[in-house]
């Protein structure tokens, strides 16, 4: 082996290990990454996207793995690990220093008193309520608005912090689909090329928030917690009542459990679209597959400092009550 090769193998894998071990500071992502380079990056990401039909995401894993395993086949460890090296140094300079990003309370107004027991309870209430009136309007019209969805959530993202405009791109068909509909995983974006998916057995009512969900993923907001903060906070505000029904049924099963609630709770529409849940549930996810799943996805994230793992999914709660709204329902400003 040539010395020049072997140079460019040991800096590629170099640079991926330091990569993935070296976390800037708050305000170095905030400034230089998410209000500085990775604009740039989203943008040329979509717009190269959006002249196929197909996922840029799944080749750029297949092409990884097929390379990975062409080097070991050939015994050749040092240019697999090189490999390795350039994927992971791709993966954090395109999108996972996101995950260093100061929390969405650094930058709008949070008071962590508005979050109690009693305001959990008046949220359930409300939420119930809206679910109960929206139900029949929102069933009246299941298609999915994308682009009213996309008008209502672009103000939320820049009141979040973003001081420009992500781009709203349409979810791409992917070969994972089968290990979605397995684990209960609704969607994800690939972190190579922003390409936004979502599971082709999710119900009407869910793809407005799973949407918005991975659409915040690509507008450079890592947190579980915050992009179903900004997805609900995007239903909510919609004009669209299916919109708005999305937003309020997903706040609902985000709110701490009950035990079971009376049939008189909710209308009947609200009561099928619970039993088309567990249906398609029952029928589709595999429970060992989904727990194997959900527990590498706890790893992965408390490894990119998310202390609380998966629950960070729950923790929307806390913003939603945390975080006054003014009367275009966008986060408030933190006061000067």
């Amino acid at each position: 082996m040539r010395f020049q090769p072997v140079v460019i193998r040991i800096t590629a894998i170099a640079a991926g290990f330091f990569l993935s071990l070296w976390h800037p500071s708050a305000a170095w992502v905030e400034g230089a990454y998410v209000n500085g380079a990775y604009p740039a990056w989203e943008h040329l990401a979509v717009a190269i996207d959006s002249f196929v039909p197909w996922s840029l995401g799944d080749v750029a894993v297949l092409a990884g793995l097929g390379l990975v395993a062409w080097r070991l086949r050939r015994r050749d460890w040092l240019g697999a690990l090189a490999i390795l090296g350039c994927y992971a140094t791709w993966f954090q300079v395109g999108w996972g220093w996101n995950y260093d990003r100061a929390p969405i309370e650094a930058r709008v107004r949070y008071d962590r008193a508005r979050v109690t027991t009693a305001a959990i309870e008046a949220l359930r209430a409300r939420a119930i309520a809206e679910m109960n009136r929206l139900a029949p309007l929102a069933h009246a019209r299941t298609r999915l608005d994308a682009r009213a969805l996309a008008a209502a959530w672009t103000p939320v993202v820049r009141a979040g912090g973003d001081r420009w405009t992500p781009s709203a791109n349409p979810p791409k068909p992917t070969l994972a689909d089968p290990f979605m509909a397995a684990t209960g995983t609704s969607g994800y974006i690939n972190p190579l090329t922003l390409n936004v998916h979502l599971a082709s057995d999710l119900l009407w009512f869910e793809r407005p928030f799973s949407l918005a969900h991975e659409w915040s993923h690509d507008a450079a907001y890592a947190r579980e917690d915050e992009a179903n903060y900004l997805a609900i906070l995007a239903c909510t505000r919609a004009r669209d009542p299916a919109l708005q029904y999305s937003g309020w049924l997903e706040l609902f099963l985000y709110l701490p459990a009950r035990a079971s609630y009376p049939r008189s709770t909710f209308v009947p529409l609200v009561w099928s679209d619970f039993e088309a849940l567990r249906t398609r549930n029952a029928a589709r996810i595999n429970a060992r597959l989904a727990t194997l799943s959900w527990h590498a996805y706890n790893a992965y994230l408390k490894s990119n400092r998310i202390a609380s793992g998966i629950e960070n999914y729950d923790e929307v709660t806390r913003l939603y009550l945390g975080i006054p709204l003014d009367r275009d329902g966008l986060p408030e400003p933190p006061a000067p």
